[in-house]
């Protein structure tokens, strides 16, 4: 097995149950990302199962749950139980919140290792975590992958990541029959690229198509931590077996990608995913790595954000194969998509679709997927 590079642990962060108080938790998840950690935030209100899935999909080290509601007593079992029952008894688990201290001790009967009260500071967080480290084992068979046993999946996703025994892992997908599409969703930053994705997997599911996401945020260039957010926009439900979403950090200066992207989307392919999507970090005009990996690149633009030579400028424009006027239903999103139209059926040299959408109003979803579905089957014809 070849060397690999050291990998920032991974956290999620979590508010489980009714709890609708996150300012707490946020400010935690900056402290961690500024001390180096990898922090994986699934926003409110979530489900028990739904939050031990994302800690099997993301390979965490820890699980990390805030509690104001007082049902910490009610919830960490529940919580234990999950874990244990998926498998995950490896996986670190720290509670915070309002927390009575002669509760403390049966939380930590029931294996929550830390509890931290309010007004703690993220300096004793961090070094509780920095001190017990990795909780990564090690990888299992490839034999694992053959069999479709998904709770091995996200290590397999860690070791490339990592580089770990990536010139084997290379080997072994290249003889795979199983190549998936790979569609690329790229846009600048606030332009909705998560919220769109998660509408968007929706639809593919509604079909019984098996999709992969990988959604990359920005790594930090001082530090090398990175608050990976993306999820709060893309539900993961326990019992769909059939989407598989990771988060992933992007390091300046990899043109708004996450290393390692290709052997990714065909591990995906070959564990049985036959189509792959990739959330790019929100890019700029010259961030067109992104071609040589999809098959099919969607680019988001909205309205309101630049005038006519704008668009005339070379860049994601030229390259994309789908354009969407997202936020469709701000005010000029009707002369974006003439304008759009205008310009690259006249300078294009190739057919380029031109969609309106808005996830936030559930429009322009359908059409889209539909787009992506005669891509994709003009592609395998």
């Amino acid at each position: 097995m070849s060397e690999s590079e050291e990998a920032p642990l991974r956290i999620v962060l979590a508010k489980v149950g009714l709890d609708g108080h996150d300012r707490g938790i946020k400010v935690v998840a900056r402290g961690l990302r500024d001390a180096g950690f990898h922090v994986i935030y699934s926003g409110l209100w979530q489900k028990v199962d739904d939050v031990v899935r994302t800690v099997a999909d993301e390979d965490a080290d820890y699980l990390g749950i805030s509690i104001l509601s007082g049902a910490h007593m009610t919830l960490a079992p529940r919580i234990m139980q999950h874990l244990r029952d998926r498998e995950l008894g490896h996986v670190g688990v720290i509670m915070g919140g309002i927390i009575p201290a002669e509760d403390i001790e049966p939380l930590r009967e029931l294996g929550i290792e830390r509890v931290f009260g309010p007004g703690t500071p993220i300096e004793s967080i961090v070094e509780y975590l920095k001190q017990s480290g990795s909780r990564t084992g090690p990888l299992p068979p490839w034999e694992s992958l053959e069999r479709g046993e998904r709770r091995w999946l996200a290590r397999w996703v860690s070791a490339v990541v990592r580089g770990q025994a990536l010139p084997e892992i290379e080997r072994r997908l290249a003889s795979s029959p199983r190549a998936p599409h790979v569609v690329a969703i790229t846009g600048s930053g606030g332009v909705g690229k998560s919220s769109l994705v998660g509408k968007l997997v929706d639809a593919i599911r509604k079909e019984s198509v098996r999709v992969g996401v990988l959604a990359c945020d920005p790594q930090s260039s001082v530090t090398g931590g990175a608050l990976l957010g993306d999820r709060v926009r893309m539900p993961s439900p326990a019992e769909d077996e059939g989407r598989y979403i990771r988060s992933l950090a992007a390091p300046s200066g990899q043109q708004a990608l996450a290393p390692r992207l290709g052997p990714l989307c065909r591990l995906l392919g070959h564990f049985g995913y036959p189509l792959v999507l990739i959330e790019t970090v929100g890019a700029g005009q010259g961030d067109t790595a992104v071609r040589e990996l999809a098959d099919t690149l969607v680019l988001l633009v909205q309205p309101q954000t630049g005038d006519e030579m704008q668009w005339e400028k070379a860049g994601l424009l030229e390259v994309a194969d789908v354009v969407v006027v997202h936020k469709g239903d701000l005010p000029g999103a009707d002369q974006l998509v003439a304008q759009l139209s205008d310009l690259l059926h006249l300078s294009a040299g190739r057919h380029v679709d031109i969609l309106k959408a808005s996830a936030a109003r559930d429009e322009g979803i359908e059409t889209l997927w539909q787009t992506i579905q005669k891509r994709m089957n003009d592609a395998a014809s």
